[in-house]
């Protein structure tokens, strides 16, 4: 057997998986790539929950309340395999 991951292909290349992001309750899944950043997804998260714009302004965690930042990979936050992840609007701050 070999002991590469299940996630990543024969060739090696970077692994996919599905990550499902809670939006006002409802859950949507996005297939994600280890190394992209986070923000991506949550773009596509959104645009696919029918929410306009950017992913400015929002904030997400993981389901023990952890904030995740939308500029790094998934990989460097630690996730690497499929996981629910809650996105909600961050509070407001001037800047």
């Amino acid at each position: 057997m070999s002991s590469q991951s299940s996630n990543q292909d024969t060739r090696g290349n970077t692994p996919r998986f599905q990550v499902i992001f809670v939006i006002q309750g409802r859950e949507f899944p996005v297939t994600v790539n280890a190394n992209q950043a986070i923000r991506g997804a949550v773009q596509q998260a959104l645009h696919d929950s029918g929410n306009q714009g950017s992913a400015d302004g929002w904030q997400l965690r993981t389901e023990d309340g952890h904030l995740l930042d939308l500029q790094q990979s998934f990989e460097s936050q630690g996730i690497t395999s499929t996981v629910k992840l809650f996105l909600s609007k961050g509070a407001g701050r001037g800047g």
